[in-house]
């Protein structure tokens, strides 16, 4: 595990969890849609602050972007 600590209290007693999340996006057409996934949160024990860190960021662009490939229209070849 990485060297973290709390946002809020500075403590360094905080550990990872996962959690279920939505993700709401519009692809090229326009049109709405969302992505389930699950995406690491940190947890301080001192003051009970959640917060998402960078590989949460990472996990919603890798999510959407897998989505969006899934989504594209079949292309046909002439």
């Amino acid at each position: 595990m990485r060297d973290n600590h709390c946002p809020k209290c500075g403590s360094s007693d905080v550990v990872p969890r996962t959690v279920n999340d939505r993700l709401r996006a519009t692809d090229s057409r326009g049109q709405t849609f969302e992505v389930a996934l699950r995406l690491q949160v940190w947890s301080c024990r001192a003051c009970k602050l959640c917060w998402q860190g960078q590989e949460a960021e990472v996990a919603k662009e890798a999510a959407y972007q897998n989505a969006l490939v899934q989504r594209s229209p079949t292309q046909t070849t002439a």
